[in-house]
């Protein structure tokens, strides 16, 4: 059986790739899998670097075809942090709601028309031969309080309002989700390509 490694930790990640990709001829594996893996730097300068980094670092250390992302908030008002940055801007010790509450105060005073803001990413690909990319992005806007929980492994979606929904992207229904999922739509888009690939292998 072909197998397939999406590279991510965060459970939820995981699950969200896997029910895009899942396939009876494809065995998927996460991170979680290879207990010693070493952790590839996330040296890059852009989502993009980050993510093509780490595709092309687990495939060296595991062999398999992997799926690796980058992504965040950009801010226009903070000049576009926290950025690539998003997850590690205010340390390792930090909590989900701590990073949601910094970018609200960070915003403090300024008006509504100004805390424009956009959730996304980059997806990679590399099974040492072929390495595809991928880039989507929700646009928003950032609230001036927050309210209610903060989901695990997903602190801006509890402060980030999606336009075209006019809701929080925490609160949008499941349909509204899927449709709107940056994370989906790059897998998607690399969905058919990825499965030649594959299927060649």
């Amino acid at each position: 059986m072909t197998k397939l490694l999406i590279a991510t930790t965060n459970q939820a990640k995981f699950e969200e790739a896997k029910a895009v990709l899942e396939d009876s001829d494809i065995k998927i594996l996460g991170l979680k899998d290879f207990p010693g893996i070493k952790p590839i730097p996330e040296t890059g300068d852009s989502f993009e670097e980050n993510a093509i980094l780490k595709a092309k670092g687990y495939f060296l250390q595991t062999g398999i075809p992997t799926i690796a992302d980058d992504g965040g908030l950009i801010v226009d008002a903070l000049d576009g942090l926290p950025g690539v940055h998003s997850h590690r801007w205010l340390g390792q010790e930090a909590t989900d709601k701590d990073m949601a509450l910094a970018v609200i105060e960070k915003l403090k005073g300024v008006p509504h028309g100004k805390r424009t803001a956009r959730l996304g990413g980059f997806v990679a690909f590399f099974d040492g031969e072929h390495l595809l990319k991928s880039e989507n992005w929700v646009e928003g806007y950032i609230v001036e309080r927050l309210e209610g929980e903060v989901k695990p492994g997903f602190p801006y979606r509890s402060i980030l309002v999606v336009n075209k929904f006019n809701k929080l992207y925490r609160d949008l229904t499941f349909a509204e989700h899927v449709e709107e999922n940056f994370r989906r739509k790059n897998l998607l888009a690399l969905k058919p390509k990825i499965f030649e690939y594959l299927a060649g292998k």
